[in-house]
Formats: structure tokens, sequence, C-alpha cells
């Protein structure tokens, strides 16, 4: 390989920082590492949870006709803090750790919110169980805001971490506001995944080759014990200003909602956990009932790695001539439904909606609230309000007209047309020249199982795997006209690697993160 081809490697493969879960620094903590011998982490014990309230709520979305929230977890209210709580240990070196753990007793996750977030330069925060860790957190985590939300972890008991420096000594505030029992198994750690129904479509499935870059705007949405749908938004300026739209109804007393993208199965028959992405935080810009559409910003732009896309829209008032839904049905991975008929004029409730009149491949459920609508130029018109629709009854789902919604939503997306492209307009990817189109890579990040998606009319090709030290760990003969090829990288280790397609003497380079 070429002294150039090398350097270009290190630069590709350095933008490829560790992509599971959500946004964090580096760093390991220190309470896992037995042979400093900190003192064991106090135990704060959750009450038993309120079973009948749990009820109550549950009834209350299905009879509301909503397809959300999907209500996963309880509430703990708490005040646990630095000051009041946990355990405190000076390291040799003059730095401090407190460790506080927490326990929800028969919980299948717990997460939590962090009401008072002050953390200085050179100080972390991890949250960790016997074997993931989320973190390190450092005010970056949700840059010019003083709270934090944090992902799902699995199990009954997780820890919480502060590491503070010497030379910041006593600078730093950390306060659990909310901690929430996990009652359900959304993280799949004991029954699999794949509770939503079966007709639903993986999307990794050839189903949704065309949809590539709107499945790539699409988020799972950690409220306050529930979980909604929502996607990125372009805007007229093309700036990826992280707008994000979802479904009014799912909003809450809290901004620290947990947006995960990127959690797509690897593989199309089967519902297979993956590793994922996710950012915490948004100030929310707009919203109406009259459409049932809530416009947020994220306080964090997804890093270039996580590859989103924002997805393009039309204001027009035509009804799209077909339609496609991309969402997560009952926490699960990510699903797409495909209807072939015109959508509909109609109402439900209060809003104005488009009327999907029976989906013919692929459904909705709770979860799917928020999720878009993409008409069939794949131009976003709407967001999920609620509807009939299931597997067994796949008929009348009701989105939120987002030619309603726009006068609301110019503000901050602009007057450019009627209609506006995605962005970025082509895929994300470093390229030494395009041939005819990119390559994709499903899921990335993968924890070894990856389908490539090949430009269509390819003459015979290679296709090599590269790792960071620009060693070719993986080799491929493409035969002509192949537009699939499935890889298995499950013996190769965690970290950043560069898939290379050459073919008449041009390339492509992607980028691959293989996370365990």
């Amino acid at each position: 390989m070429s002294i150039r081809a090398v350097a270009f490697l290190a630069t590709f493969l350095l933008l490829s920082a560790s992509a599971h879960a959500q946004l964090s620094f580096g760093g390991h903590p220190l309470g896992m590492d037995r042979s400093l011998a900190l003192p064991e982490a106090p135990v704060a014990v959750m009450p038993p949870i309120d079973q009948a309230a749990i009820d109550a709520r549950d009834a209350a979305t299905r009879a509301s006709g909503a397809k959300g929230p999907f209500w996963y977890g309880y509430n703990h209210t708490t005040d646990l803090s630095l000051e009041n709580s946990g355990v405190w240990h000076t390291m040799s070196n003059g730095d401090r750790v407190w460790r506080l753990a927490i326990e929800c007793p028969g919980a299948y996750s717990i997460n939590l919110q962090f009401l008072d977030y002050i953390i200085p330069d050179g100080a972390q925060v991890f949250v960790y169980n016997n074997e993931d860790v989320l973190g390190g957190f450092e005010a970056n985590s949700n840059p010019g805001h003083t709270e934090l939300g944090v992902d799902l972890l699995a199990g009954d008991r997780v820890t919480v971490e502060y590491v503070e420096p010497a030379r910041v000594a006593g600078q730093g505030r950390l306060q659990i506001g909310q901690v929430t029992h996990g009652y359900k198994d959304v993280l799949g750690t004991t029954r699999g995944l794949g509770d939503s129904g079966s007709c639903n479509n993986n999307v990794i499935c050839p189903i949704g080759d065309p949809w590539r870059d709107q499945i790539r705007s699409v988020a799972i949405v950690l409220t306050q014990g529930g979980l909604c749908t929502g996607q990125l938004l372009n805007n007229c300026n093309n700036d990826g200003t992280p707008y994000f739209l979802t479904a009014n109804h799912c909003l809450d007393n809290s901004t620290n909602w947990v947006f995960r993208f990127n959690w797509n199965s690897p593989s199309c028959p089967n519902n297979l956990n993956a590793p994922y992405q996710s950012l915490s935080g948004y100030t929310l810009l707009e919203n109406s009932g009259g459409s049932d559409v809530a416009l947020l910003e994220l306080n964090t732009t997804p890093p270039v790695n996580y590859n989103v896309f924002y997805s393009g829209w039309d204001r027009s008032t035509s009804p799209a001539s077909s339609a496609t839904g991309i969402h997560h049905p009952s926490g699960d991975v990510k699903k797409i439904s495909l209807e072939e008929q015109a959508v509909v004029s109609s109402t439900y409730g209060s809003a104005q909606t488009w009327r999907v009149p029976g989906w013919d491949d692929g459904t909705t459920e709770a979860g799917s609230s928020g999720s878009g609508l993409w008409n069939q130029d794949g131009s976003l018109v709407g967001q999920l309000y609620g509807g009939d629709a299931s597997c067994e009854y796949n008929f009348n789902d009701h989105y939120g007209k987002f030619s309603v919604s726009f006068p609301l939503l110019s503000e901050w997306l602009g007057s450019c047309g009627t209609q506006l492209q995605g962005y970025p307009a082509s895929g994300v990817g470093i390229q030494d020249e395009v041939v005819a189109d990119r390559v994709q890579i499903l899921p990335n990040p993968t924890a070894g199982l990856v389908t490539i998606l090949l430009p269509q009319g390819l003459v015979q090709s290679d296709l090599r795997v590269i790792d960071a030290v620009g060693r070719t760990v993986v080799q491929h003969t493409i035969g002509q006209g192949t537009e699939r090829l499935s890889l298995d990288l499950t013996g190769q280790g965690a970290g950043a690697y560069a898939v290379e397609v050459t073919t008449n003497g041009s390339r492509i380079v992607e980028r691959l993160v293989i996370t365990r």
C-alpha cells in the first residue's frame, strides 16, 4: 500500500470515534478496576413500583387512540447528590472519586436523569453495570446545559461514578433527580427482541433499500418512561441544524430525552440487537395539537460518525400517491411499512391528518408515535398521531399534515419553495473517486454481521476490509452485477475499519465501526 493510501486511511479512521451508546469522551470508570481497592459504593434502593399507576397510564394511552408513547418504565423522583449520598475516595495523586449504586428490585433496565449537572474541565461521569459502561460524560455531553438524561442499562443495579481531578476539586455538581425502573424488557435481555407484530419489516431488508437515507434520519426517543419515534429534518439553509420532528402528544415535562440513532437489526428475518448511538437533551421550538406536531432542536449536533440524514419535506396539500413509514413499534428495532395507495385527507381527534387507508406491508404500533410519513418522492409529509392499524387489523392510521404544521415551523425551517430535498444531498462517505453511486454498510456501527449494498451496474470488483494500521483483514472478489453482499466480521476486534471497493481502477472507501 502506498504512503498516500496509508495516510488517507489513518486520517479516515481517526474520524471514527467509538460509536456504542451515548455520546461520550473516552476514559474508564475507576470502580471497575479492582486493583484500586475503592470503598464499596453505598446502595440507594428504590421503592417497589406502583403497578396500579402503571396500568392506569397504559389504559389511558390505549383509550386515546394515540400510537404512543410505548410505556416501559416507572419514574422515581430522587434527590441523590455528591453532598448527601454515595462515598468519596481520594486517590494517591489527589484526584477524588465519588460512587453510588442504585438498585431497582426486579427491573429489566435502569436509566436516570441528572437534574444538576456541572462538570468542570477534566472531570468525568460514568454510569455502568457489570458489563456495560455509559460515559465518560463531560460538559460537552450536553453543551450549554446543566442537565443530562442517560440512556438505558440492562439489569436492576447500576453504579454512578464521578471522577474529579485535584486541580478542580469542589467545582463539580451532580444531582440524580429521577431514576426510571424499566418494567418492560425493551433491551431484549431476557426474551430477545421482536415484541412488535410479526408483520413488521426490519429496515435492513431489501424492502428498505430505496429508503436508506430516510432510515438514517429516524431515531427512537426515550421520554419520561416512554418511547416514541421521530426524525431529523432539513432546513432551507442545508446546514445540518439538528431540527427533529415528532408528535405533540409525546411531549412531557422533561427536555432530557435521549435520542437513539441507528438501532437497526443486522439481520432481515431476525430481530437482533445491535450497537446504536444516542444524544441527550433538546429545546422545544414549536408544538401544536392542530396537526399533532412538535419541532425540537437537539442540544448536540450528531457527530459525523453517526452518519445521519436530515429528511427533506413537502408542504404541498396534494396527497401522496403512495407512502412509507419508518418507526420503532413497541420499542423494537427500527421497522419500515409501505402503503401502495394514495393517502386521504382526514381528521383525527382535533388534528388535520393524512389517513393511510391500509398498510400493504408492515404496520405501526405504540412507540411509532411521531414517526414520519414519506411520499412517493421520498419527502416527509406528516408524523404519526394515532389510528387502528396493527398486524391483525391493518387499516386507518392518521399522520398530522406537514402542510398544516409548516406555517408554524417556517420560522426555523425557512421558506424556500414547496419541496426541499434532504441533507446531505448524497450519502456521507470519504471517497477517492465516486463510482456511479456509493457503497452502504448496514448496520454501522456493527457487532460483526454486516450487509454491503453495492452500486448498480458494477463490473467484477475487489472488496477489502482494512484495519487501522493498514492491514487487509478480509478480501472478496465481487461478481459482476452483485448488489448485496453479507460479511461476518465477528472475529475482528472492536475499532474502526475501512471498506474499500476497487473497480476499473477507481476506488470507493467507506468507514466501518465494529463495537462489542
